[in-house]
């Protein structure tokens, strides 16, 4: 992921950095990472020593940046990261360029509490945008002089979306391409075989309260 995106940033030549954040990993990711920074310079590793959940490790990323423009994506290999240059274009044209996954390629299961959930915000948030939990936006930086992003569950992507419009800048969406996921797994899953999957409940109440804890912060105007 990190050399594909190297050369993504190469063919868009812009001033770029590449920020790694390894959420508490017990894998190799860090001792990898620390490889690739030795390796490529603009390669950097920001570690979190414990397990913090996504939010938390996009916090971290957007603070640890210093570019104008920030890009975020997971590391699972199931976005075409040099679909970056689609959103690189119309950058002129938004603050916010979030894609949705067309043509998404998950198990069933998996599809179906991704549906529940996108029903559940938009319900919450009377209306909305597709897809609010695919990771693969661009952001201008200036936007997280005023918003805050406080959750530390997946909810952060609806975040990411809501906060930016509700501060009158311009977000748009457009269609990416998503392929089979080619590692790691997913936070709610504790087993998987096939379609099948055992979902852990503490994960999906922690999503329920953020969900409840920023419908409440958009009533107070609390950004």
């Amino acid at each position: 992921m990190v050399e594909t995106a190297i050369e993504v940033l190469r063919t868009l030549e812009v001033e770029w950095e590449i920020i790694v954040v390894d959420d508490g990993s017990s894998d190799r990711t860090a001792i990898i990472a620390e490889e690739l920074t030795r390796r490529y310079q603009g390669v950097k590793l920001v570690r979190h020593t414990e397990n913090r959940g996504i939010g938390s490790a996009v916090r971290t990323g957007i603070s640890s940046s210093s570019k104008t423009w920030i890009f975020y994506t997971d590391c699972d290999g199931q976005f075409d990261l040099h679909e970056l240059g689609m959103l690189w274009n119309i950058r002129h044209d938004a603050d916010v360029i979030s894609g949705f996954r067309r043509n998404r390629q998950d198990p069933l299961m998996r599809l179906m509490y991704s549906f529940a959930y996108n029903t559940l915000t938009y319900l919450f948030f009377f209306g909305g945008f597709k897809d609010v939990d695919a990771s693969f936006k661009l952001f201008r930086r200036v936007i997280f002089d005023k918003v805050s992003i406080r959750s530390s569950s997946s909810v952060a992507d609806l975040e990411l979306l809501l906060l930016p419009s509700k501060f009158g800048y311009r977000v748009r969406q457009i269609p990416v391409s998503h392929y089979p996921r080619r590692a790691g797994s997913v936070s709610c899953e504790s087993y998987r075989n096939g379609i099948f999957a055992w979902v852990r409940i503490a994960p999906i109440m922690e999503m329920f309260l953020q969900l409840v804890q920023l419908r409440l912060r958009l009533w107070r105007g609390d950004a």
